[in-house]
C-alpha cells in the first residue's frame, strides 16, 4: 500500500482526544514514505479547521491532505459551473467553503418564525407558514449538520426543492455520532438530510461516504492508484462500503461506531448487521495495533 486514507472521529481521536497509538501510527507511516490523507463526513469544519485539529492532537497534516464534505460539496458546485444561490441547512464551515468559490448562499444560523407563540393554534400557524418569503434566486439546497435546524428551515428547504432543476445536496447520511461510555445518542447529519428529503419528496446527491465522490476528488488531485490504497474507518456502512465501491483495501478499527459484536466471526451473523454494510479486509481493536504490526515488519 502506498496511500492510506483515514476517517478521523472514532479512528484517530474521540471526545477525549487522540486515541492512544494513533499519532505514532500516522508518524510511522509517513517515515515509511506513505501518503496519508484525512477523509471525514463531518461538515462542521472547513479544511483549515480540520488541519488545526490534526495539529492540535499531534497529527502532521497539510490542508491539501484533508477532504471534508463541506469542501467537496462546494467543489462539486464549482466544477459544474453552478450559477445562482444556495440555501444552506448547515453551519459556518459550509459557508466558508462556498465563499472560497464565490458561491452565494443564505440560511446559515438560527431562523425562527416571526409571529409564533405558545397560544397560537394550528390554523394560525399554517397561515403564518403560508406567508413564508422565499428567495427567488435559490436553485440549490445543501444540507449538512445544523445545530439550529427547526420546522421553518425544513419548510423553506422543502419548498425550494419544488422548483424545477433545483439541486439537492447532502453532506452525508450518518445516523449518529460515535460516543464512548455514554447513554446519550447524538443524532447525525443523516437525520437532517432525511428531514428535508421526506417532505420535499426528493432524494439528495450525497457527497460523503459511502458515495465515491470524496475518493474521486482525492484521486483526481493526487493520481492515486486504488489498488495501492487503503481506507481505515470505524463504520462498515460508510468507510468500509466506500472502500469496496472504490476498489480499495479496508481496515476497520473498533474505537468508534462498530464493535467486534458487529462482525460475523466464527460463522455467526450478528443481529446488528445491516444490508448495505460491507465487511472489511482487516480489523483491529484500535489503530495503534496496526501501528505495532507495521513497526515489527
Amino acid at each position: 500500500m502506498d496511500n492510506f486514507l483515514f476517517d478521523c472521529d472514532g479512528v484517530l481521536w474521540n471526545g477525549r482526544g487522540a486515541i492512544p497509538g494513533s499519532v505514532d501510527t500516522i508518524a510511522h507511516l509517513k517515515r515509511l514514505g506513505k501518503k496519508v490523507y484525512y477523509i471525514t463526513n463531518n461538515s462542521s469544519s472547513s479544511r483549515e479547521d480540520y488541519q488545526k485539529k490534526c495539529l492540535k492532537y499531534g497529527f502532521d497534516a497539510e490542508v491539501v491532505d484533508i477532504v471534508c464534505t463541506a469542501y467537496v460539496g462546494a467543489l462539486y458546485l464549482h466544477n459544474n459551473n453552478f450559477k445562482g444561490k444556495v440555501y444552506v441547512v448547515g453551519n459556518p464551515a459550509m459557508g466558508k467553503e462556498l465563499d472560497k468559490f464565490n458561491i452565494r448562499h443564505i440560511g446559515i444560523g438560527p431562523d425562527e418564525m416571526v409571529n409564533d407563540d405558545d397560544n397560537m393554534n394550528n390554523s394560525s400557524r399554517v397561515e403564518e407558514w403560508l406567508k413564508t418569503q422565499l428567495d427567488p434566486e435559490v436553485n440549490c439546497v445543501f444540507v449538512g449538520f445544523d445545530a439550529h435546524i427547526n420546522y421553518i428551515k425544513i419548510l423553506k428547504a422543502a419548498s425550494y426543492l419544488q422548483r424545477e432543476n433545483c439541486l439537492f445536496l447532502g453532506t452525508n447520511e450518518d445516523g449518529h455520532y460515535p460516543t464512548q461510555d455514554s447513554d446519550i445518542v447524538i443524532p447525525g447529519t443523516g437525520t437532517m438530510v432525511e428531514a428535508v428529503s421526506l417532505p420535499s419528496r426528493k432524494k439528495p446527491l450525497i457527497i460523503g461516504k459511502p458515495e465515491t465522490t470524496m475518493f474521486d476528488t482525492l484521486s483526481q488531485a493526487n493520481n492515486l492508484d486504488p489498488a495501492r490504497s487503503m481506507m481505515v474507518g470505524d463504520r462498515m456502512n460508510t468507510d468500509i462500503y466506500m472502500a469496496k465501491r472504490c476498489n480499495l483495501k479496508s481496515l476497520l478499527v473498533l474505537t468508534g461506531v462498530c464493535t467486534e459484536q458487529d462482525l460475523p466471526l466464527n460463522g455467526v451473523q450478528p443481529k446488528s448487521f445491516e444490508a448495505g454494510e460491507e465487511l472489511p479486509d482487516f480489523y483491529a481493536d484500535k489503530l495503534g495495533i496496526f501501528g505495532e504490526f507495521i513497526a515489527g515488519l
